[in-house]
């Protein structure tokens, strides 16, 4: 028999008592009760160095500083139901713990995604079953966009499961995730050096849960905690070979956001020594390989970009971003591996009767955009 639960969400540092970490640890590991400790920030190594160009360069919404760094919590919750592929933990009586599910929330601001959910007149309620599986304890870090976004992954889900391995948590807590792809058990071994605990089911009941709060969007306000996952997926990755590569992150295989010229783009770029790459063909070690071994790096905006936080100090990061679709992110990335960032402006979007037809029947296309041949190229001259 299933049972319709209102489902609400509701804010963990609101929620959850503060205690500080000594207390937090105790709790987890004695059975405590639910409680939040924050992570103390301890500084990072970084570089300010940046410049914004290009013919949409005044509309950057974003001040010319990077974005402050968020501070995160760590959080033990009892009793709780979870959904291993949108990241949720909740209550039984339907209260969701907001961080959790956050990244869920950008698809579906009132949680109708979740397997089981149904809205009746505006209002979600989610189905649970009588009998679900059931584990004594785990430790959830896997946000819904890090379930297939390499961005998401890396940049938020990584650091959760760093800070609570920091804490000496994932022993008694094991973490638990759905079925992961290659690149994803690779990275996890490369940060924490053993695997998680997968599960099929939609829905699953933990007696205690821990889970930290940079599971929601860390990527916008990123602070030591990722400078610490970095450094040790580099302790773990394979070392570089060589120097000074001049790489591009080619996006010409994806639908969503599609410069329309990039193929004269790549062939310019090829007679200043770049080589083209497209980074989802490669393994997540050879990704950071490469990445080590760049001097400069080009790309548009997108989840490629993510790799800036394995660049060597003093890299240029040139990222290229649409006027209506832009960021701070791979800034932030590039900040922490101490490269230097460069970001291009450029008008978006054009007519969709502008972009090939392939990429507009294909599901998930958005927009497409031009990118100003000869001004880009004096802009990527200059990093050179």
């Amino acid at each position: 028999m299933r049972q319709a639960k209102l489902l609400r969400i509701l804010d963990e540092t609101g929620l959850l008592p503060a205690t500080d970490l000594v207390a937090f640890r105790r709790a987890a590991e004695e059975g405590g009760p639910p409680a939040r400790a924050e992570l103390p920030e301890i500084g990072q190594r970084s570089t300010d160095a940046f410049r914004i160009g290009g013919p949409a360069a005044d509309a950057w919404p974003f001040e010319h500083r990077p974005p402050s760094s968020r501070s995160v919590s760590l959080c033990l919750t009892r009793d709780r139901l979870h959904l291993p592929g949108f990241g949720a933990i909740l209550s039984s009586d339907g209260m969701v713990l907001r961080a959790s599910a956050r990244e869920a929330m950008e698809r579906w601001p009132d949680l109708s995604g979740l397997p089981g959910a149904k809205v009746a007149n505006g209002v979600t309620h989610l189905a649970i079953p009588a009998h679900v599986p059931t584990f004594e304890r785990a430790a959830v870090f896997l946000a819904w966009g890090g379930t297939f976004n390499y961005g998401h992954f890396v940049l938020d889900c990584l650091p959760s499961l760093v800070a609570l391995d920091e804490q000496g948590l994932l022993e008694r807590y094991p973490p638990i995730a759905p079925p992961l792809k290659a690149w994803q058990r690779d990275l996890i071994a490369m940060t924490i050096g053993r695997p998680v605990r997968e599960v099929k089911a939609d829905l699953v009941s933990l007696g205690a849960a821990v889970h930290a709060t940079s599971m929601d969007h860390y990527l916008h306000g990123p602070g030591d905690l990722l400078a610490r996952t970095r450094a040790r997926i580099l302790a773990a990755a394979p070392g570089p070979r060589t120097s000074g590569r001049r790489l591009y992150f080619s996006r010409r295989s994806h639908s969503m956001r599609v410069m329309v010229n990039e193929a004269a783009l790549e062939a310019a770029l090829r007679t200043r020594g770049f080589e083209i790459v497209r980074p989802e063909r490669l393994r997540a070690a050879d990704q950071i390989r490469m990445m080590r071994e760049a001097q400069v790096v080009v790309g548009p905006t997108g989840a490629a970009m993510t790799n800036a936080l394995f660049a060597p100090t003093g890299a240029r990061i040139v990222e290229i971003q649409p006027r209506n679709f832009t960021s701070q992110w791979v800034w932030a990335a590039s900040r922490c591996a101490g490269a230097e960032w460069r970001g291009y402006v450029c008008a978006s979007p054009v007519d969709p009767r502008a972009v090939a037809w392939r990429h507009r029947v294909r599901r998930g296309f958005r927009f497409g955009y031009d990118l100003p041949l000869d001004d880009f190229l004096a802009f990527v001259d200059a990093a050179l």
